[in-house]
């Protein structure tokens, strides 16, 4: 199952870009995120874990990022998975646009073969908290002059 999604923020593609793929701040924007845990500074081959509550169920993953391409994209994939979760493949691209910095998120839920008839009802389902998220990432981005210290101070090449 494809998702696709994008949004324009008013904020230049370095601060977006720093503030986006630091994976610490995912809980702070995306409600269903309960905890993001680094295993290691945040670089291509870097893992990393999530637990998030989809659906009313927890669940859980560890990623590797595959593409660390500063400050243009990131791509994450699943190696690891707890019980009931889907394997996840996807990227977040950063493009400079009039105004701000557009953030288009592409990714790839592995449904199992009972599952893909209703490929368009989850695809549908799982749009409403990607829209919220990313409204949610845009306003904060939007209405702060500056970004924390710990994101604002660490270097993204333009």
């Amino acid at each position: 199952m494809k998702l696709r999604h994008s949004v324009v923020i008013r904020r230049p593609i370095a601060e977006v870009f720093a503030f986006v793929t630091d994976l610490r701040n995912e809980t702070r924007w995306q409600p269903e995120i309960r905890c993001v845990t680094l295993e290691g500074p945040i670089e291509e081959g870097a893992i990393f874990r999530e637990e998030r509550v989809t659906f009313g169920r927890r669940f859980a993953w560890r990623f590797r990022i595959t593409r660390f391409d500063p400050p243009r994209a990131i791509t994450i994939e699943t190696i690891s998975m707890s019980a009931g979760a889907l394997p996840y493949r996807g990227s977040r691209r950063f493009v400079a646009v009039a105004g701000g910095t557009e953030v288009i998120e592409e990714g790839e839920l592995a449904l199992p073969w009972a599952l893909r008839p209703f490929a368009p009802l989850l695809a549908r389902l799982s749009q409403r908290p990607v829209r919220q998220a990313y409204a949610r990432l845009k306003g904060m981005l939007e209405a702060t002059p500056e970004l924390p210290v710990r994101i604002a101070a660490r270097r993204v090449a333009a």
